[in-house]
């Protein structure tokens, strides 16, 4: 019976088994001791270096792709990011509320009493606050990829995407497609099951949000698809992910992400309980993907589509 697990010395210049009388060469087999060892066909591209770029005697060092769940980053760097992209979706519409009243006061346009608690409150609920604070987004968004890409490249060190995980882990765009229809398919039927068990409140801020105006629901679907997808799946499975990952273990850092994901949207939907089980799936299911591929690029594409689904039916007023 042969032991299976009886390690088998190779040659460590050409990957060849060793024989016995071969072990005193410096674990190198007699064509490479010789120097008339021939590359074989998986090694062509061995090749084509020239022989006066590589020094005799020297080891040829092949730079392997970043592992994108061991980042130079770590969980204080990944939480900075995650507290930096809550700030910035909160701050920045305070700032664009700032800058509009200036504006509107230098035109001379009525302005309500700041210090009527009613008034006030009913200016910034108006139609068109309601889209500068949504439009205003963008910056939020722009503003946390460039922290993003500083934190993950190194300030242009390392490549941004490579080190996130930017491939289609193996498998063609197409399957990622019927992947991503399969999940808001199944994501409809269980909300539909949900909605016997869940009260679904419509009485919350994004249903309120969305009857404004139309204008507020086209920034809000156009926002949905283009810009929020890339943004978060960079900042959750993407920097929080890979920080977590590094020092623990799978099943934590893939519980703690996708809370966290869902947390920053639920006072958002606070009361449509049936949406927020519903995130809560989708975030599990990107997470566990991510998990699984070691890339958020087949993330992106699946929160794109679904947002897009769901971005129809905002503009069709059926949301």
């Amino acid at each position: 019976m042969i032991d299976q697990l009886t390690p088998v010395e190779t040659c460590r210049a050409c990957g060849a088994s060793l024989k016995e009388d071969q072990l005193n060469l410096d674990r190198l087999c007699r064509d490479c001791a010789e120097g008339n060892a021939v590359p074989d066909a998986d090694d062509a591209r061995l090749a084509a270096i020239p022989a006066t770029a590589v020094e005799p005697g020297s080891v040829l060092q092949v730079e392997l792709p970043p592992d994108p769940d061991r980042p130079p980053w770590g969980p204080i760097s990944g939480l900075s990011i995650w507290l930096l992209s809550v700030a910035a979706v909160i701050v920045i519409p305070i700032g664009a509320v700032f800058f509009w009243y200036l504006i509107q006061s230098a035109r001379g346009a009525p302005l309500p009493n700041l210090a009527a608690r009613d008034e006030l409150i009913e200016w910034l609920k108006s139609p068109e606050l309601l889209l500068v604070q949504v439009l205003s987004t963008t910056i939020a968004h722009a503003i946390t990829i460039a922290c993003c890409w500083a934190l993950v490249t190194g300030l242009g060190k390392k490549p941004f995407w490579a080190t996130l995980g930017w491939n289609w882990a193996g498998h063609p765009m197409w399957y990622w497609i019927v992947f991503s229809a399969c999940i808001i398919v199944g994501l409809l039927i269980v909300s539909q099951l949900l909605s016997r068990v869940l009260p679904q409140s419509e009485e919350n801020a994004f249903a309120e949000l969305l009857k404004s105006s139309r204008a507020v629901r086209i920034a809000i679907a156009a926002l949905a698809t283009l810009s929020a997808p890339l943004v978060e799946e960079a900042v959750y499975r993407g920097v929080l992910y890979a920080g977590l990952r590094r020092h623990f273990g799978l099943i934590s850092t893939v519980l703690v992400v996708t809370l966290m994901f869902v947390g920053v949207h639920v006072l958002q939907y606070w009361g449509a309980w049936v949406s927020i089980a519903g995130l809560t799936l989708l975030s599990l299911a990107l997470t566990l993907i991510r998990a699984r591929t070691k890339s958020i690029l087949p993330c992106v594409l699946i929160h794109t589509l679904n947002n897009a689904f769901f971005a129809v039916f905002i503009l069709l007023n059926k949301v």
